[in-house]
């Protein structure tokens, strides 16, 4: 079911505003005027980074207008119970089964808090994105990882054999960062199928966007699996990220207890609110995104492909290079240059780098500092 603005964003005197102030934000952005305010976060003046998955492209205009629109109203909170209806609409299900969090990083970190703060163990992917093991492993569990197969994929068997009668999470990002590998819709069902019912299956959909009709842990939920979590987030293809909004998607009975440690009424912000609502109606946007994305894919295999490197690539808006040995030194030597990549070491990934897709002239410019740094 589609959203109309009208119902949810009321127009007013500021809206009259919002043209002027895009101008001046276009202006800012061109090096035509300065802000004085530094949103550089840390990185240097002019920097190129390729280091943080972000959208290079930028939110959608509806979704500015729309936070712009919110900011004068934030000696307000904004109430996330509004946007989890609107997701339950989306979704088409009752919106119990809706949880709105600041990011999905929140219901990433309140699932082991909520099932594996008395001990046990969760069963995770080595090469992945590490924020629910990491803070599972914090909490005092075990944390069972297994590495990926030679050509970058999951090891459901050696997963799966991970399991026993402590286990409370079977982890899974779908698709994987920093691999962009996925998974099936028979590999999810699987898994599901396999699991005994009080171990909770958390499929982070960070990225689940990118994929074209991409198999999805809602699938399972569909099905009537109560001990499902899934997580998506509005930072990635929406381009959201410094706006922190995300949801969750499970059984009421694990939303009710999850809802018990955050995921309140003021997890939302009320510009973030705004842009969240109008992003939900603009298909074009995510469309958009997702086609530059594929496009610099294929770029990008093609580059590196003549430098003689080996990829692993997938959906999402990155792409993993192997390096060699050199791949962290490589790395520095590119931030000399003010040019930010991610070392594959974090991921146990040593002899690589995650590089993710920048605008074609920032494409270019690492294309040409790695071409001489190898």
């Amino acid at each position: 079911m589609s959203f109309t603005r009208r119902g949810f964003i009321k127009r007013s005197a500021t809206a009259a505003a919002t043209v002027s102030f895009l101008q001046q934000l276009s202006a800012d952005t061109c090096g035509a005027a300065t802000s004085p305010i530094d949103f550089g976060m840390g990185f240097p003046d002019d920097a190129i980074r390729l280091n943080r998955n972000e959208n290079p492209l930028g939110p959608s205009k509806r979704a500015i207008e729309a936070a712009i629109e919110g900011v004068p109203k934030s000696n307000r909170y904004a109430d996330s119970i509004l946007l989890r209806s609107l997701l339950a609409r989306h979704h088409g299900i009752d919106e119990e089964w809706i949880l709105v969090g600041t990011g999905s990083g929140e219901l990433l970190k309140l699932a082991p808090l909520v099932v594996a703060r008395d001990g046990g163990n969760i069963v995770s992917p080595l090469e992945t994105f590490r924020t629910t093991p990491s803070f599972a492993e914090k909490l005092g569990a075990e944390v069972r990882w297994k590495k990926l197969r030679p050509d970058a994929s999951y090891d459901l068997d050696a997963l799966l054999a991970a399991v026993d009668d402590e286990t409370k999470i079977f982890y899974i990002v779908q698709p994987n960062n920093p691999t962009g590998t996925s998974l099936s819709s028979d590999d999810l069902r699987k898994i599901a199928d396999a699991l005994p019912k009080d171990v909770l299956f958390v499929v982070d959909e960070a990225y689940i966007h990118f994929m074209e009709n991409g198999a999805s842990g809602i699938e399972l939920l569909e099905e009537g699996r109560t001990n499902v979590l899934v997580t998506r987030t509005f930072s990635k293809a929406y381009a959201l990220a410094g706006l922190r909004i995300g949801y969750g998607l499970g059984h009421p009975d694990i939303m009710h207890q999850i809802a018990r440690f955050g995921c309140g009424p003021t997890s939302t912000n009320m510009a973030g609110f705004g842009a969240a609502v109008a992003s939900l109606e603009d298909d074009a946007h995510v469309r958009k995104s997702r086609d530059y994305i594929r496009k610099t894919r294929a770029l990008y295999e093609r580059e590196l492909q003549k430098m003689g490197l080996a990829t692993i690539v997938g959906a999402p808006p990155f792409i993993l290079v192997e390096i060699g040995d050199r791949a962290k030194q490589i790395r520095d030597a590119l931030v000399e240059q003010k040019i930010f990549v991610r070392h594959g070491g974090e991921w146990d990934l040593p002899n690589h780098l995650r590089i993710s897709y920048g605008l074609e002239e920032e494409n270019q410019t690492f294309f040409s500092a790695l071409a001489k740094l190898l």
